[in-house]
């Protein structure tokens, strides 16, 4: 079990140790620098390839156009020279001339004649200018021109479409000529008179050339459509053959001029076309766009060249930019690794002004902060173990001196509760005394009234004042031993002072120790917050020490006045005492000399019976004083009491501070073999 969980921890490590290699700082530069090199390099290489085919393509476009409305000029200038001609023609030409010649469908005319042979040798791409008259004959510019029989001028397209649109000068759709054969274009006009019609042919070879000669790139080529949507030139297709029926070639009828991309056997083409103003045929001229790629692929090597370069270029400055960063990085973090255990000797050298040079000037800085810090923390430590010692050993021995005082406030506690038991029994004897006073004072009445048995009575009252004798004799010796037990209270209560001042002292020196430990812990810094506390808890038993001292003090001082109060009572209850010996004494003396005298026994009586009386008074404030030292006494038993309450909670305090001494003596020591740890 322990070696599976053993293998999975290994293997977490491995794996997080594989994630922080991946997700280092140099793979995240590399990452990054690739992706705003590559990325933004291979966008500004596509976008300026893109950019320079769009332009080839445009550039391309418009040389088709621009060739396209050169051929559409040479068209225009071409067909209209020959329009001016065949104006000139039909203006000049006199129709009317016209005879029947040697067949019955050709005419002669020698002045027209020599007007079609004018008009003809005026041009040599001119095939041939003929005339139609409305009576059916037709008459050209050739010497030897043979027609067939059934040829007819008047059916002929050239002079329909001519009679169709008088007033203008009309360019046919390309035909086969009947005289020559070639294929021909004729331009004719109706003569204003209406006698018939001039023409001019004009063979499409020429046009053809011309028309072949326009290049749209190097494989592109240009042909002719007419108004019936004839070749009337194509370099693949016979002139006069009817263009295929598609959609292509609707759109270029149906606008004067435009563009149209389509494909032909999956190649891709480019049409540009315009309509020809003199004779409405359709220029079209076609661009192959594998010709704008080739026309590209220069730029295109061009491109990736310069893509390579700079990819080149970039990971070369790269490679330098992440060098100088990881560089000091790695002596960051091998410092900083050096530092986790232990050795703080560690100083690195960046000599540079940027951010990384910061970094290591503060790392230097943090280092020497923690050597000072530890030096200092080294120092205090020595300093709390020494005080450490010191408090443990104050510690113990204030607790010497509290179990001293608490075994001498459990003696006093002992000694005050006899004395009180004692005060109890002598108040007792006193209300016997009283008791009896007053019964010798009621006999000595009766003694009066009663002089017939004075002898009996006299011999009673003598044992009577013999016992009175003997219990006063006792009154006065238990007054005298409460005397001597509260003289020994008071100066027992001056030893407690003595104890209590002691008390106060050791309160004072904790509550200094106390306060210097404090003073060391804030010295510390956050290392020292345990001893801080430790340190007010110690201040805190000291603060409480003083204040049971102070109340201790207090206490015995009321004990002290009190017992100085009953002294004086007591000598006075010893007075009073002696005087009522005295007094049992004279009345002993005095019933002897009742026996000798009933009338000395009389006047004796009366005043026996007056001394009783007086001695009943006397009693009264005797059992009065002894009732209220019996209060003090126990009020100072409940005092002593609470003084031993007091050295208890005392004694257990410094019992704790002695503790938290111990405590912060061992966490003085660890601190110190913690700080041995370092290598400063």
């Amino acid at each position: 079990m322990t070696t599976l969980r053993n293998k999975r921890i290994t293997e977490s490590q491995t794996t997080s140790a594989t994630k922080v290699v991946f997700f280092s700082i140099k793979n995240k530069l590399i990452g990054a620098f690739a992706v705003l090199l590559i990325v933004p390099t291979i966008l500004l290489s596509t976008v300026s390839y893109n950019t320079a085919k769009q332009n080839v393509d445009e550039q391309m476009a418009q040389t088709a156009e621009e060739n396209v409305r050169l051929l559409d000029a040479l068209l225009n200038e071409y067909f209209d020279s020959k329009k001016k001609e065949v104006e000139v023609l039909s203006h000049n030409v006199d129709l009317s001339t016209i005879e029947q010649g040697t067949q019955s469908n050709l005419g002669a005319s020698d002045s027209v004649k020599k007007q079609l042979q004018i008009t003809k040798n005026a041009d040599t791409d001119t095939e041939m200018v003929f005339v139609g008259t409305s009576q059916g004959l037709y008459m050209d510019s050739s010497d030897a021109t043979k027609m067939a029989a059934d040829y007819k001028p008047t059916e002929r397209g050239w002079y329909k479409q001519a009679l169709a649109e008088k007033g203008k000068v009309i360019v046919t759709s390309p035909y086969p000529s009947a005289a020559t054969g070639n294929q021909v274009v004729t331009l004719a006009k109706a003569i204003p008179d209406g006698q018939g019609v001039v023409a001019m042919s004009v063979a499409i070879e020429k046009l053809s050339l011309v028309t072949k000669s326009v290049k749209i790139g190097s494989e592109g080529y240009v042909f002719l459509l007419d108004q019936d949507k004839k070749f009337v030139y194509h370099p693949t297709s016979e002139v006069g053959s009817s263009a295929e029926n598609s959609p292509i070639i609707e759109n270029i009828y149906k606008n004067e001029s435009g563009r149209l991309d389509y494909k032909v056997d999956k190649e891709e083409k480019r049409m540009i076309f315009s309509t020809n103003a003199s004779t409405g045929w359709k220029i079209v001229g076609t661009l192959y766009q594998s010709e704008v790629a080739a026309q590209a692929s220069p730029i295109l090597k061009s491109t990736v060249l310069v893509l390579l370069v700079s990819i080149l270029v970039g990971a070369v400055f790269i490679f330098l930019i992440i060098y100088s960063i990881l560089k000091p990085l790695r002596q960051i973090s091998r410092a900083s690794l050096a530092i986790s255990e232990g050795d703080l000797t560690q100083d690195i050298q960046i000599k540079r002004n940027d951010e990384l040079g910061i970094l290591g000037h503060n790392f230097n800085t943090m280092a020497a902060s923690l050597r000072s810090l530890l030096y200092k923390v080294n120092n205090n430590s020595m300093q709390l173990a020494a005080s450490a010692e010191e408090l443990t050993a104050s510690s113990d021995q204030i607790t010497a001196s509290g179990k001293q005082v608490a075994e001498t406030a459990q003696m006093v506690a002992i000694g005050t509760g006899q004395q009180v038991t004692e005060i109890g029994s002598s108040r007792d004897d006193i209300n016997r005394m009283a008791a009896q006073m007053q019964e010798i004072s009621n006999s000595t009445h009766e003694v009066v009234q009663s002089v017939e048995h004075t002898q009996q009575t006299a011999e009673e009252g003598n044992g009577s004042v013999q016992s009175v004798v003997d219990q006063m004799k006792a009154i006065g010796e238990t007054v005298r031993k409460l005397a001597q037990e509260v003289s020994s209270l008071g100066e027992r209560s001056k030893e407690i002072d003595s104890f209590t001042q002691m008390i106060t002292e050791i309160a004072n020196q904790t509550h200094l120790l106390a306060l210097n430990a404090s003073i060391e812990a804030a010295r510390a810094g956050e290392q020292g917050k345990g001893f801080a506390v430790v340190a007010s808890e110690i201040k805190k038993l000291a603060d409480q020490s003083g204040s049971s001292a102070s109340h201790i003090t207090e206490s015995v001082a009321a004990i002290q006045r009190d017992t100085q109060v009953t002294a004086a009572s007591m000598e006075q209850v010893i007075q009073e005492v002696l005087r009522g010996v005295n007094m049992a004494d004279s009345a002993g003396v005095a019933f002897g000399h009742i026996l000798d005298s009933i009338t000395e026994v009389t006047r004796e009586i009366e005043q026996v019976s007056h001394a009783a009386e007086a001695m009943v008074a006397d009693s009264v404030k005797v059992l009065k004083s002894v009732e209220a030292v019996a209060m003090i006494s126990e009020d100072t038993a409940a005092s002593i009491e609470q003084v031993a309450a007091s050295t208890e909670e005392q004694l257990a305090s410094m019992q704790e501070i002695s503790a938290s001494s111990a405590l912060l003596s061992k966490m003085a020591e660890e601190l110190q073999e913690t700080v041995s740890k370092f290598k400063v």
